[in-house]
């Protein structure tokens, strides 16, 4: 048996954080314990400083333990346990990504609709700025409120021209600020 090395600090703190820092023999936690890093296999029979060799023990539990390895399954039901969170984590965070990306398809339909109306009553596309502008008030405002301010600024401001239509399509913001936030219908 040669000389044993500590734990980096960087690896403890690692396993703690995995373990909540709790001692997963016993379940006390820290700052109600010293908490220590024990080898499920010890040094002495072969064990690894490997993460998937290591748990989280308190000090009693950790001395009282020495180098044998513990008969009962506790630990592998810890790490199972802790396997199924893991999986549980990654199966929300799968979700959430579907979710966002099912979010930007209702978006990106919605500023279609909009830019759709525009062009129907214009003639004119919007720009890919206009589209991004578009996006911004959606999530601000809501869709309906964004295609109610559209139809109000072009059949306001929009005179079948360039300048006219730059200059309605700039008053959608404010006028979707001032229905939500001053109760007023079309008041710029």
């Amino acid at each position: 048996m040669g000389k044993r090395k500590s734990l980096p600090k960087s690896t403890r703190f690692e396993v703690f954080k995995r373990d909540s820092f709790t001692c997963q023999y016993c379940g006390r936690s820290a700052p109600d314990v010293i908490l220590e890093v024990d080898h499920i296999v010890p040094v002495a029979s072969g064990g690894t400083d490997d993460v998937v060799n290591l748990v989280t023990s308190c000090r009693d539990c950790n001395r009282g333990k020495g180098a044998r390895e513990l008969s009962d399954d506790a630990v592998i039901k810890k790490q199972k346990a802790q396997l199924d969170d893991l999986n549980a984590k990654r199966e929300q965070a799968e979700m959430m990504a579907q979710w966002r990306k099912m979010l930007q398809d209702v978006i990106s339909s919605q500023v279609d609709a909009i830019a759709d109306y525009i062009t129907c009553i214009t003639g004119s596309w919007l720009s890919a700025e206009g589209e991004r502008n578009m996006r911004t008030l959606i999530r601000r405002f809501g869709f309906q409120e964004v295609y109610t301010a559209t139809e109000i600024a072009f059949e306001k401001y929009y005179h079948d021209d360039d300048a006219s239509w730059e200059y309605a399509f700039s008053k959608i913001g404010g006028i979707c600020y001032n229905r939500k936030f001053r109760g007023c219908e079309d008041w710029v």
